[in-house]
């Protein structure tokens, strides 16, 4: 089975190590802390960061995932900052205030799904996020074949 699409929380190396592993078609162990997701892109994920940002009020935050290596465009790294954005959407006080971020990004272009389909990516999201920040040099990475 080949994963189309992942999220995961790894250091630097263990993600560099991991995609490079995928992109050969060797198996490699999955990061401890990763979810598939075989129906986003990054562009989904920079339109959620950028609604994200306005829901929590971090304006200013870079929303554009970043290239981790020159010959992996495979891989891409979530800002810290956005990092950031997600993991404190698990923490704010009025929980519906997710649930009408996931409702946005439903009803957007890139998406056009429902509010069912989204928020638990959402909270998904948000769970990966935390995970991330819980260690000194971990990322939130995005693989996508």
């Amino acid at each position: 089975m080949s994963i189309s699409a992942q999220l995961f929380v790894a250091n630097h190396h263990d993600a560099v190590a991991y995609a490079a592993a995928l992109d050969s078609g060797h198996s490699a162990k999955a990061p401890q802390v990763s979810t598939d997701v075989p129906t986003l892109t990054d562009l989904d994920l920079e339109v959620l960061g950028e609604q994200a940002v306005k829901t929590v009020h971090a304006t200013g935050t870079e929303c554009e995932l970043a290239m981790v290596d020159i010959e992996l465009d495979s891989l891409l790294e979530v800002p810290a900052g956005l990092v950031a954005v997600f993991a404190e959407l698990m923490d704010l006080e009025d929980q519906e205030d997710v649930t009408q971020l996931a409702a946005d990004w439903a009803a957007t272009e890139e998406m056009s799904s429902s509010v069912e389909e989204t928020e638990p990516l959402v909270r998904m999201i948000s769970e990966l996020a935390s995970a991330a920040q819980q260690g000194d040099g971990l990322g939130l990475y995005f693989y996508s074949a």
